[in-house]
């Protein structure tokens, strides 16, 4: 049974060891200890168990992990917040954080160490004790991370608040400076006698929003004076006994949904019919993998092709590897269009942080989760300036708590572990001997141009680094990095063995954060529309069961199109992600109709949709000479048809030009039969009969009792003539 930082536990019987649902602060497997925080409020002190026992309650049932929201007030990025907010974070931070950042890991959980290591920072400072308590508290409960020390606006306030109708909350109405009536503290009588009067519009039982809220104050809020005259109209009450308009339109739009109004108003044989959805070293102070991650780019020396069609060049790819500082295992990966910079680099880091499973088997490739078994968050990324030295990466130290290191201009050697392994992964593809690879010196003139060859697509040439990869991280052999303890266990010095050695004794760290801030911060946004058919992103159609449950494509096809942030994969095309009402991240997939894409990178579909939008000025050209030569033959067989027509004498009145259309028809249609042509085989009639002709059947048309067999017919369809 695996235990993280940050896991989160919950009792199941009453014989479970945590007394509530607690939160993973720290852990150390050699002295068999773990340190819990109970998620209350008010917060109580962290308590500590041993880690042995934690894993045997999980085991016996009586505990178990538990799933918990990432709080609202987490889920925002760097860029979206404002000065004011950072400084009062960064504040705050600065306090506590000579606590966290103590002598060694866990120091202030030690017995006796909390309450020695506040009080001298108490008096460090000049504060209370309880300010840092409180502080150090919301660090823990909500995730370990810089912006945990936000304000959390959602906690504020006091829930099902009740008014003095004698003092109503907010700004007394004036008119022109003088004091009015104040609206009315709806109240649950209020509530239904509202929804009762909304249900007439929804049903459409009134014109307008006004109509019905005009007929509910006639039904509810009116007195009759009985005795002075039993007949007398109804008088409506005051102002300050009655809801106003605004109130009547906003909790009538909360107790019926907008569809539910456009289908009752409707009706729903036509909401049916149109509204419906359509469906020494750098490793002397590394405390094991995962403490130092290193990221770095380059230019491939080779030129490819659009993944749907190989006459469609897209130049040199930009290939993106992260490599383990301790381990030199080969982390993450991304080869893509973008050049260095953060764009690229977090795609990277994403595919560093998740597993690759996945994302090899996008990609062709079949493996086990053991081959590549990499799919945690660093504490430290080291890299160059041209990827990481902007304001976007700042939030992997606010909202992800990683630590950014940013090399000297002209130092690789700061970073030396990733710089190599891109000559040893050219090694490794032979690239400049792949179709499209470049030479190792310039083309001289004559010779053949190499970009002519390019024939991988961006896809295959990912599949081929990915093998590449994993023969690296099983054969690649560096004894230098095996410890004594390593030699004792008789550790095979390759990437795979140390990293799997380090994971069975304990000394892989991940920084463990919830999904939704690892989309948050890592993955590329860009906006989308929700339109009738689906969440529509780069041409293609995405759906999932929140938009469908909400009516999210019946109101785009009733009101418009309307705008959604999404994030996405480059990688693969076959999922994105968008926000829900709590903003908690939802996963849409390809609809149906637009499987076919799931397989191929989502940057390939767009330059290919993009390019059958554009119409060649040879087909243009084209289009433009038929339609001209198709209005000339129109009007030459129109002219033809007038001239014969003017050549035939008129008729002398309206009624024998009209009159006999039935007896016309009747002989043309006959006349057509006749001169049809026959399949062959098929068998017309008897050999030597004649034909009849039109003349002879309009003519003997029901013989002698032609008046009589008109007349029935008339009869049995009445309106026809």
């Amino acid at each position: 049974m695996e235990v993280k930082v940050n896991d989160y536990f919950e009792p199941v019987t009453q014989f479970s060891v945590v007394p509530g649902i607690v939160r993973v602060l720290y852990l150390n497997e050699r002295c068999d200890a773990v340190v819990l925080i109970q998620l209350t409020d008010p917060p109580r002190q962290p308590i500590g168990l041993g880690l042995e026992e934690l894993r045997g309650s999980v085991i016996a049932g009586d505990t178990k992990p538990a799933k918990i929201f990432t709080p609202e007030f987490l889920l925002v990025l760097e860029d979206d917040l404002d000065e004011e907010k950072k400084r009062e974070r960064d504040e705050k931070w600065n306090i506590i954080a000579p606590l966290i950042d103590s002598d060694y890991p866990g120091q202030i959980f030690a017995p006796g160490e909390m309450g020695r290591m506040v009080g001298a920072r108490a008096v460090e400072l000049g504060m209370q004790r309880k300010s840092i308590y409180r502080l150090l508290y919301r660090y823990w409960i909500n995730g370990q991370v810089r912006n945990a020390l936000l304000k959390n606006y959602a906690g504020v306030g006091v829930p099902e608040r009740k008014y003095d109708p004698a003092r109503p909350p907010g700004r007394k109405p004036r008119y022109q400076g003088i004091a009015v009536s104040p609206t009315k503290l709806i109240d649950a009588v209020d509530k239904r006698c509202i929804r009762v009067g909304y249900s007439l519009f929804v049903g459409d039982k009134t014109s307008t929003i006004t109509s019905a809220y005009v007929e509910m104050l006639r039904r509810f809020y009116t007195a009759k004076d009985l005795s002075k005259n039993p007949e007398s109209s109804g008088r409506l009450l005051p102002d300050s006994e009655i809801p106003s308009f605004r109130q009547f339109d906003y909790w009538g739009k909360q107790f019926f949904d907008e569809v539910e109004t456009e289908r009752g108003r409707k009706g729903t044989r036509k909401w049916l019919k149109d509204c419906r959805p359509l469906s020494g070293t750098v490793r002397d102070w590394l405390r094991g993998p995962c403490h130092q991650f290193e990221i770095d780019a380059t230019i491939a020396d080779i030129y490819l092709v659009n993944g749907y069609s190989r006459r469609m060049l897209i130049g040199r790819p930009v290939v993106y590897v992260v490599v383990d500082s301790f381990s030199g295992m080969i982390v993450g990966l991304y080869i893509g269009l973008e050049g260095p910079s953060w764009n690229g680099a977090r795609q990277a880091l994403f595919n560093a942080f998740t597993s690759k499973v996945e994302f090899c088997a996008t990609n062709g490739v079949t493996i086990d989760p053991e081959e590549w078994p990499c799919h945690h968050l660093p504490h430290h990324i080291y890299a160059d300036r041209g990827e990481m030295l902007g304001k976007a990466a700042e939030g992997l130290a606010t909202g992800l708590n990683i630590e950014l290191g940013i090399a000297p201009p002209y130092r690789p050697d700061w970073k030396s572990m990733v710089e190599s392994r891109f000559g040893i992964l050219n090694d490794l593809t032979g690239i400049r001997w792949l179709p499209g690879g470049v030479a190792a010196r310039e083309k001289e003139r004559g010779e053949r141009d190499y970009r002519l060859d390019a024939t991988l697509s961006m896809k295959e040439f990912t599949k081929i680094i990915i093998q590449c990869v994993l023969h690296y991280n099983r054969f690649n052999r560096q004894p230098d990095r095996l410890t004594q303890e390593m030699m004792n266990d008789g550790v095979d010095p390759t990437p795979v063995g140390i990293w799997t050695w380090a994971m069975e004794n304990g000394h892989v760290e991940p920084n463990n954060h919830p999904d939704e801030l690892v989309y948050l911060h890592l993955l590329p946004r860009e906006q989308a529309t929700v339109q009738k058919g689906g969440v529509l992103f780069r041409g293609m159609h995405y759906v999932c069961d929140v938009a469908i449950e909400n009516n999210w494509f019946a109101k785009a096809r009733s009101r418009g199109v309307w705008s959604i942030e999404c994030w996405y994969d480059p990688n693969s095309s076959a999922h994105i992600w968008i926000r829900g009402d709590n903003k908690q991240f939802i996963r849409c997939d390809l609809r149906k109709s637009d499987s076919k894409y799931a397989d191929h990178r989502s940057d390939e579909i767009f330059d290919l949709l993009e390019a059958y939008r554009q119409t060649p000025p040879a087909h243009k050209r084209a289009e433009l000479e038929s339609r001209v030569s198709l209005q000339e033959e129109v009007d030459e067989i129109v002219n033809s048809a007038m001239a014969e027509r003017n050549e035939e004498p008129a008729p002398a009145t309206k009624a024998e030009m009209i009159g006999r259309i039935r007896e016309n028809r009747a002989a043309e249609r006959l006349k057509e039969r006749e001169t049809a042509p026959v399949p062959e085989g098929v068998r017309i009639g008897p050999p030597g009969q004649k034909a009849e002709t039109a003349l002879d059947r309009s003519e003997n048309y029901a013989g002698a009792r032609s008046a009589q067999v008109i007349d029935m017919l008339k009869r049995l369809r009445p309106g026809q003539n």
